[in-house]
């Protein structure tokens, strides 16, 4: 449940999206026009995925995370800080594994393309 009335921020984000993709393919706009809006379109995009996993994404991540290096508060400064005066050691699988897939979830979100 939400306090907020709709539209929803998500319904907001999609109404952007669904806009700017329609001035993509009209042919009102000239070609470094239509360039210029799919980087605004891409840019939404990384935005709506973020905002619909990052929470949970996020909540993983910071639980694991603090697993991983012994300490409540989790941060992604707090891990560096850790491996640089060598706390963590850089070659500890389950570091390697935490930082693989923690790397794997944020390219899905930026580019959930990619392989």
């Amino acid at each position: 449940m939400s306090i907020f009335d709709r539209p929803t921020s998500k319904e907001l984000l999609q109404s952007v999206i669904d806009f700017i993709e329609a001035e993509i393919k009209s042919d009102s706009h000239p070609t470094n026009k239509k360039f210029k809006f799919q980087i605004v379109l891409n840019v939404l995009n990384i935005v709506k995925r973020e905002v619909e996993t990052g929470e949970e994404i996020n909540k993983k991540f910071t639980e694991l995370g603090s697993n991983l290096t012994g300490e409540n508060s989790f941060t992604t400064e707090k891990l560096s800080q850790k491996i640089r005066t060598k706390e963590l050691d850089h070659e500890d699988k389950d570091l390697i594994n935490f930082l693989y897939n923690l790397t794997v979830e944020k390219i899905k979100i930026d580019n959930p393309k990619y392989k």
